[in-house]
């Protein structure tokens, strides 16, 4: 069964219809073991594909972009009660006492727990279908937000906000395979996606505003803070089971039960049996060992995980530059986060270029380049530097305020297209374990940046905030050139692998 998984990118569309039936028969399992595994996931892959008619590919663009709006919607709900928690923290180190790093834990756990999460939120959205898994996961968001809110200590916060970030991740490993569901591989994909990406990266902006205002208001205080995500979380779930059910193997399941399809090719998906607990298991093992032999997932995620990083060190640095250097108010300095909001709608309206661009490579290449997902990185990974010490030197109060705000900016440009454009590279790098290569990915990202939450406190306490801003920006440097090594080797890297894509 090996051959499965490390076999070249599936031939075209018309040579694999004729092909269907051969090589799904070779993929069903046969015993319990990882191949197998991966047969029965691979069956399940092969089988569905956006030509069957039940496919929600047919479904109304309207219908589409509303369940899309939805979930992201969430997912911007979701992640700024990461930055929330950073508003509080005043009010919890007064109620709890405990060191600024301790308090901290609340934020740099979370993350954590969105790491942990996808390994097995993913798998079980992927076999038992996406809408219950969200609406089960956000109700227990909820009510673990309410535990936080009534926690007597602050070892009890901090691990029922590791729980919160386990439960919440169903948002960040879920809407990407929404949207595959609802939009296939087709270019007309690339918009959902950056609607999904960008609204990770509001989320934290708004956050820090909206727990600020919270945490301000003498008739609120810290429990509201998760009082209002348990609100939001219980809306949430209860809105989600309205929404309609988006994988395509459920889907045409559901139409063969009612006798609404006579095809032998969805009959046969109906019949698909999936052991859970196996697939879990495969995912959870695929990931590790891509993340102990893949140098390109792991140097990815340890790139992505500095890059998201930089958001929450970017957080903190905020009071110094904006209200110790540059007299504006605390709700002032809050508010320069939105600076974040605009620059990711400018990545918004960077996307179309990107699938102009992949397009024509396509047409160039004859075939669909992995590396040609990085052509506006190319230009846009110089921001990273560019933002962080035009940050830095312009963030000690002699230059107008602005300066600062419109470099935060360009930073929110560049992470988001990045990001966007590091996961279209390994879906098409890894198509038969994408969602391994993904959690693969997300693993170093998520942890990586907990530990830089962490490292801002100190920086910003021992360096200033023109040093410490700098001092990320040389370091970026060197970092800008695995983009290029990507790009400009990537054939010769996939060639090496033994799960990569190799044409």
């Amino acid at each position: 069964m090996a051959t499965e998984t490390t076999e070249h990118y599936p031939p075209p569309l018309a040579e694999k219809e004729t092909k269907e039936t051969k090589d799904v028969e070779k993929m069903v399992p046969h015993s319990d073991d990882n191949t197998s595994l991966e047969g029965t996931a691979l069956a399940a892959l092969h089988r569905v594909k956006t030509v069957d008619e039940h496919h929600p590919c047919h479904w109304s663009w309207y219908k589409k972009w509303f369940i899309v709006f939805w979930y992201c919607l969430l997912q911007v709900f979701v992640t700024l009660t990461t930055t929330s928690y950073v508003s509080a923290e005043f009010l919890i180190q007064d109620k709890f006492g405990g060191t600024t790093q301790v308090v901290a834990l609340g934020q740099s756990m979370f993350i954590i727990g969105t790491a942990i999460g996808p390994a097995f939120l993913g798998p079980l959205s992927d076999i038992g279908g996406r809408k219950w898994i969200y609406v089960v996961a956000i109700f227990i968001y909820a009510i673990l937000n309410i535990a936080c809110a009534c926690a007597r200590n602050l070892p009890m916060l901090i691990i029922f906000q590791f729980l919160c970030g386990v439960a919440g991740s169903v948002a960040l490993c879920n809407v990407a395979g929404t949207i595959a569901d609802l939009f296939g591989d087709s270019d007309g994909a690339g918009q959902p996606m950056a609607l999904f990406v960008a609204s990770a990266n509001t989320g934290p902006s708004i956050g820090s505003v909206i727990g600020e205002w919270i945490a301000d208001n003498p008739h609120m205080g810290l429990p509201w803070i998760f009082w209002i995500n348990t609100i939001i979380g219980g809306a949430f779930a209860i809105g989600m089971c309205f929404l309609p059910e988006t994988l395509p193997r459920i889907i045409i399941a559901r139409a063969v039960k009612k006798h609404q399809t006579d095809d032998p090719e969805e009959i046969a998906v109906a019949e698909i049996k999936i052991d859970v607990l196996k697939e879990i298991k495969f995912v959870s093992t695929m990931a590790l060992k891509i993340m102990c032999t893949e140098p390109i997932v792991i140097f990815l995620g340890l790139y992505n995980g500095f890059a998201y990083g930089l958001l929450f060190l970017y957080l903190d640095g905020v009071f110094d530059v904006f209200v110790y250097n540059n007299g504006l108010s605390y709700v002032g300095a809050d508010l320069t986060y939105l600076n974040f909001v605009v620059g990711v709608a400018i990545m918004f309206c960077i996307v179309p270029l990107q699938t102009w661009l992949y397009k024509r490579d396509r047409l160039k290449h004859g075939t669909n380049r992995p590396e040609a997902r990085f052509l506006t990185s190319l230009v846009g990974v110089w921001g990273f530097p560019i933002s962080l010490l035009w940050f830095g030197f312009t963030s000690d109060g002699n230059t107008s305020f602005w300066s600062p705000v419109v470099a935060g900016g360009l930073l929110a440009v560049c992470d988001p297209l990045l990001w966007l454009a590091m996961l279209n590279y390994l879906t098409d790098s890894y198509p038969n374990v994408a969602g391994s290569a993904v959690a693969a990915f997300l693993i170093p990202s998520f942890l990586m940046a907990a530990g830089l939450a962490h490292a801002g406190i100190a920086m910003f306490e021992n360096m200033s905030t023109k040093w410490a801003m700098a001092t990320l920006g040389f370091c970026s440097i060197p970092l800008v050139g695995l983009v290029y090594i990507l790009y400009f080797f990537g054939p010769q890297i996939r060639a090496r692998s033994k799960l990569a894509r190799q044409n």
